[in-house]
């Protein structure tokens, strides 16, 4: 048994808030983002359902933010959980129709119900102060990994590639800003290929299409695994190389194999080319089933991902049709 992915981004949400009781400052929707890796995309849809559960409150604004509206210790898990996926009962019998002779009850009814009230039970009896400690134990290390753990095998590698673009730079940089929202496409193609071209972690990268997405461009939140992507102009920093970041974004992108955690920057060539430099992390993330994979064959794959990633992404550059503003 399992989250949805709703109820994993609203328990994440909830230790990210628990985790920032004791400021006494609100916290913002993008500080949960950066924390939580939740998509940007449904994090105000996330928050808003701790706020319709009473588990925490909001104001917009400036100084606002969200808060805990109660003391972590005061808060269940369940009530956590419950936000997202609703009351913990079930809605049909676990067996499905079966013979005629199953109409009014199926045989299993009483254990699966009991088993349901146990579970309700140990999550109304866990309190979110208790899964946020174990989260700050985890960040420090000096929480005990048990046998049974699903993620065992840190799967994360450092990545750095190029590629040119044969375009100007200024053009080239435009042209990326205005093309952010079709990235996740790129993201979804590039984990198909994977999958064709690794068949022994095809588990691990294979992408699950939602189904339900809307064509008109609808944010409600889905009911499946989907690319998302955030593409945002980095910081400039105060140490001389100011140039360099005038031209730089921060690039996540979660897939349900991996998430890619880099920098991104266009950099000029000479007057007619440019060049994509990508540097950063790409983790592998939990598979269903679980796939493990040797450092050899993790890195192979992290570095095939991203060189792909960047040679679509230089390719969509390369076709736009759209020009700068007074080019």
């Amino acid at each position: 048994m399992t989250l949805s992915k709703r109820g994993d981004y609203v328990l994440r949400s909830a230790i990210s808030l628990a985790r920032a009781f004791e400021e006494g400052v609100p916290r913002k929707i993008r500080e949960v983002v950066d924390e939580t890796e939740v998509p940007r995309t449904f994090a105000s849809q996330i928050l808003a359902d701790l706020v319709r559960a009473g588990v925490a409150s909001s104001k917009a604004g400036r100084n606002g933010g969200y808060w805990l509206v109660r003391a972590p210790e005061d808060i269940s898990v369940l009530e956590v959980v419950e936000a997202a996926e609703g009351p913990l009962h079930a809605e049909r019998c676990a067996l499905g129709e079966g013979p005629c002779r199953w109409e009014a009850v199926c045989p299993l009814h009483e254990t699966w119900s009991a088993a349901t009230a146990v579970l309700r039970q140990v999550l109304a009896t866990t309190t979110l102060a208790e899964v946020t400690a174990r989260d700050h134990s985890i960040e420090t290390g000096t929480y005990p990994i048990p046998a049974d753990s699903h993620r065992t095998d840190p799967a994360a590698v450092a990545v750095a590639d190029v590629v040119h673009v044969e375009l100007e730079q200024a053009v080239a940089r435009i042209r990326l800003s205005r093309s952010a929202h079709m990235l996740g496409a790129i993201v979804d193609e590039v984990c198909s290929e994977a999958t064709r071209s690794e068949p022994r972690s095809a588990a691990a990268v294979k992408v699950q299409r939602d189904q339900h997405h809307s064509p008109s461009g609808s944010t409600d939140l889905p009911d499946g695994p989907c690319s998302e992507v955030s593409l945002v102009p980095a910081t400039s920093q105060t140490s001389g190389d100011q140039h360099r970041h005038l031209h730089g974004w921060k690039l996540w992108a979660q897939a349900s194999g991996f998430v890619l955690d880099a920098a991104l920057e266009i950099a000029p060539v000479d007057a007619e080319r440019s060049e994509l430099r990508l540097e950063g992390t790409w983790r592998q993330v939990p598979a269903m089933p679980p796939v493990r994979l040797e450092a050899r064959q993790l890195d192979h794959l992290a570095l095939r991902t991203v060189r792909s990633f960047l040679r679509r992404l230089a390719q969509m550059l390369e076709s736009s049709s759209e020009e700068p503003v007074g080019a």
